[in-house]
């Protein structure tokens, strides 16, 4: 918030600006914010108390009579969760514009009640404007579980909670419902902020992960990482917790189907970091389901070549893999059957002393041996890379559209 680390002083001034700025507005007659003409970006997140000094002297000079600066400055200030005052309520905003009008001109009776309608008023129809553009047939679902900071792979970099928190900006402009699950409070209140614009299309599960079926499993996949000469990939065969975080992600999704969040025909996972190399982008996009999808089918990103003849304990030892887990897509129903089909094969190969990630998984099921022992009834529609770019997320970006609203 602007006013935190300012003075008495020059907060009385800002609020002096903008009660005269509204009252000039009010008396020039009703206003119509121009959204198309508002570029937000975090450059405009938080404004100094002489930029605003700045902005409303610009405004004094528009000799046209034209209002379209002054309804910009205040849509930038009080409409988007980007504006410097957009975390003040109705009330607290017009309790703002009373104690400043007041030390104004105790004389001067102005209708804040008026003021503050109008603030509601826009900041509803910009959510109206959202809802326009949001997904009605596609249900993203993403997860983080606090499991520290941990190494992954070979490179020696770290995945913090930090990083994490960083890479989930992307989901700000999501045009789609979003259901959220985790464990950590702190991102609990960070996705809130990220995704106040859109509120009204996400859901945050806050809970404790042992609730969830594939955490159940972290003992028994210990004792198997435990096991002398048993190969150390970080984190995927040395954090039980990491393991059982890849299998849950079936769980959570098929959850979000069972219990009708949001009543969409398709729904599918999605990684918090999987947008990390756009992280910093301002554009909204929805994400579409692609064209070509088999809807008996559950779509996944092929990253490696299939070999049907690989013995199932080699690719959980060898770290192989065939498909990435970042992101998969499915009907609602199919998600449902298949998440019950996949924690059997995760406890028929926990059986067999072994495990590793949700990728590893995926590519011993539908092995030759695989396939005899579980005998698979939903098949894996595998999405390979066709253009340039990071092959792991090339499902992601095939249904990324941007979508222009402003």
């Amino acid at each position: 918030m602007v006013f935190k680390h300012i003075t008495y002083k020059n907060g009385f001034a800002i609020c002096t600006i903008i009660v005269v700025m509204l009252t000039l507005k009010m008396y020039m007659g009703d206003f119509t914010f121009p959204w198309k003409n508002i570029t937000l970006s975090t450059e405009h997140q938080s404004p100094s108390v002489q930029e605003i000094l700045n902005s409303f002297s610009l405004i004094n000079k528009d000799a046209s009579g034209n209002s379209s600066m002054m309804d910009e400055f205040i849509a930038r200030h009080f409409i988007f969760s980007q504006s410097s005052l957009y975390s003040l309520n109705e009330s607290e905003i017009g309790r703002l514009l009373k104690g400043a009008s007041n030390a104004t001109d105790p004389q001067t009776n102005f209708n804040i009640s008026a003021i503050v309608s109008k603030i509601k008023k826009e900041r509803q129809r910009s959510k109206t404007l959202f809802g326009k553009y949001v997904s009605k047939n596609f249900t993203l679902v993403t997860a983080y579980w606090d499991l520290g900071t941990f190494h992954k792979g070979g490179t020696g970099l770290k995945f913090s909670t930090d990083l994490y928190k960083n890479w989930a900006k992307a989901f700000k402009y999501m045009l789609n419902p979003l259901v959220i699950y985790t464990d950590s409070l702190d991102f609990k209140h960070l996705m809130q902020a990220i995704r106040n614009d859109l509120s009204f299309c996400t859901r945050i599960i806050y809970m404790n992960r042992t609730k969830v079926p594939a955490f159940q499993r972290v003992d028994r996949i210990k004792e198997i990482y435990d096991q002398p000469g048993y190969p150390k990939y970080f984190p995927n065969t040395v954090n039980p917790s990491y393991a059982a975080a890849q299998n849950a992600k079936l769980n959570v999704v098929a959850e979000t189907y069972r219990n009708a969040l949001f009543n969409t025909t398709f729904y599918g996972w999605i990684d918090v970091g999987y947008f990390r190399d756009i992280v910093d982008s301002t554009k909204y996009y929805t994400m579409v389901v692609p064209p070509d999808i088999d809807v008996k089918r559950v779509a996944y990103n092929q990253l490696r070549s299939f070999e049907e003849t690989t013995d199932p304990i080699r690719i959980f030892r060898d770290n192989q893999l065939w498909v990435g887990g970042g992101m998969f897509i499915g009907l609602g129903t199919v998600i449902d059957a298949f998440d019950k089909f996949y924690q059997k094969a995760v406890d028929y190969f926990l059986d067999l002393k072994v495990m590793n990630s949700d990728q590893q998984v995926l590519y011993s099921i539908y092995t030759t041996r695989g396939r005899q022992a579980l005998n698979p009834t939903i098949e894996v529609q595998p999405y390979k890379p066709k253009s340039p770019g990071n092959p792991w997320f090339y499902l992601g970006f095939l249904c990324r559209k941007v979508v222009k609203i402003f």
